[in-house]
């Protein structure tokens, strides 16, 4: 059975940036922010507007992949590209799933939770205890997908996306990191890592972060 996920008069924001829905979101089956980092959660609160856009009642795993997608320079398309994948065709292929899904014509498009994106999350939490990590990240999610049902097996069938590919892709990209904060992902822990400024390791990249995010604010407005 679906499960409600966003209010109603949210839907009709539009496309709203997903830091400004966080406190919006109501918890579902112990879905919260604090279980995940920014990107991942960004990705998990966008599919309600996929989902909307395309008149679809029940938020599904199609709709988390094609938000995973179309994150500008994500870290869900350098796991693909790495594990040699071609992320156009992907976004190609994962939009043509969502048009043939059965479409509604009312408001409540994007307010249901599916059971197979329910079961990836959850998936998700348990490729983050595998990897040691403090937060669901967009790896765990990523690696969710090849156990599901609905869309993502057969995806990754159709592009021979194994999971050793991407588990190897992924060590590639985070190495030994673990992911311990919920706004640096494990491929910028490296680069940070590796970072020799006066300022110390991780405050330019903080710093970098909060401007970014600053700008992005007062475009809204």
């Amino acid at each position: 059975m679906a499960m409600p996920f966003v209010p109603d008069g949210l839907l009709g924001l539009g496309r709203v940036p997903a830091l400004l829905l966080f406190d919006a979101i109501l918890p579902v089956e112990g879905i919260t922010q604090q279980d995940f980092t920014e990107m991942a959660w960004q990705a998990i609160v966008s599919s309600p507007e996929v989902a909307k856009e395309n008149k679809h009642q029940i938020i599904e795993t199609e709709h988390l992949m094609k938000a995973l997608l179309e994150q500008k320079n994500g870290l869900a398309r350098r796991i693909f590209s790495k594990a040699g994948v071609d992320n156009t065709r992907l976004l190609e292929a994962t939009d043509k799933f969502i048009q043939r899904q059965p479409k509604v014509i009312s408001e409540s498009s994007g307010s249901m939770l599916g059971r197979d994106l329910e079961s990836l999350i959850q998936r998700a939490r348990d490729y983050k205890k595998e990897y040691g990590d403090s937060f669901v990240s967009v790896e765990h999610l990523v690696l969710a997908f090849a156990q599901d049902q609905r869309f993502g097996k057969q995806l990754f069938k159709d592009f021979q996306i194994s999971q050793k590919a991407l588990k190897s892709a992924i060590e590639s990209i985070r190495g030994r990191q673990q992911v311990i904060d919920q706004g640096v992902q494990p491929c910028v822990g490296i680069w940070s890592d590796k970072c020799s400024s006066k300022y110390g390791r991780r405050r330019p990249f903080i710093l970098a972060g909060s401007l970014m995010i600053s700008v992005a604010t007062l475009d809204i407005y």
